[in-house]
């Protein structure tokens, strides 16, 4: 058995609708083919085989897919074959509305592992990985991870993917069934449909009090004026007339 198993699974097309490799699955498994040529690609539920040959044509000698129900417990299909494996890496989902991206944080859960998300790079150093961990705002942190453990590949690493019809053709795509436990139906789950896009939540802005009072005076849609001449008199009476026409003043 390898020593790394790489998680994959398709996704759609934002225009055509048709079931494609996932980016953020395929640099994780071009980051693992980089640190060793015995990488296994598990993939549970509906994979089809064309989906399955542009895995493969990452330079991975098999790849296999336990069938399953599509309502099935994923996590609870993989368990069984994750227990004796080091290493296991997933990717990061690569757009906010596709998926949940807990995959990860329940395999860890199930297995009593340690789960690094987000991971640009990793160099094998002996026993352990050194693993580049992405952070907000740019930084960047190395860490030194021991086995077992799961690790979430962002999407913006740095391995970039090939494309070889040879390495497509010639390895296998070995399907098996999946255990009968994880043919347990999920009903507390809620399919999102691929085309509803979510909601960004956004940081609120960090302003002066001048600069809003600035952006309030003189936005078109409020038409106000800002008074740079004239005497005090001049300028009174303009924000009386102003008061005035908002009825702000009873006089």
């Amino acid at each position: 058995m390898s020593d790394i198993t790489v998680l994959v699974a398709a996704t759609h097309h934002p225009v055509s609708g048709r079931p494609v490799r996932s980016r953020a699955d395929g640099v994780a498994a071009s980051l693992a083919l980089g640190l060793s040529d015995s990488v296994r690609l598990l993939s549970a539920g509906d994979l089809p085989d064309s989906v399955a040959r542009d895995y493969l044509a990452l330079g991975a000698p098999r790849i296999e897919v336990l069938e399953c129900d599509s309502h099935a417990d994923l996590s609870s299909a993989l368990l069984p074959a994750l227990h004796e494996v080091p290493w296991v890496l997933t990717g990061t989902r690569s757009a906010s509305e596709h998926g949940t991206g807990v995959l990860p944080h329940a395999l860890g859960a199930a297995l009593g592992r340690q789960v690094v998300v987000d991971v640009l790079a990793v160099q094998a150093e002996g026993d352990a990985w050194i693993v580049t961990q992405a952070l907000p705002k740019g930084a960047r942190r190395r860490l030194r991870v021991h086995p077992p453990a799961v690790l979430a590949v962002s999407a913006a690493a740095v391995p970039s993917l090939r494309h070889s019809l040879a390495s497509a053709m010639a390895g296998q795509i070995l399907r098996q069934q999946a255990p009968a436990s994880a043919s347990t139906t999920i009903h507390a789950a809620q399919r999102v449909p691929g085309n509803k896009r979510r909601l960004l939540l956004e940081a609120r802005s960090q302003q002066s009090g001048h600069a809003r009072m600035m952006g309030a005076i003189e936005s078109p849609s409020t038409g106000g004026t800002v008074l740079h001449a004239g005497t005090p008199q001049s300028k009174a009476q303009a924000v009386l007339d102003y008061l005035r026409s908002h009825s702000l003043v009873p006089f």
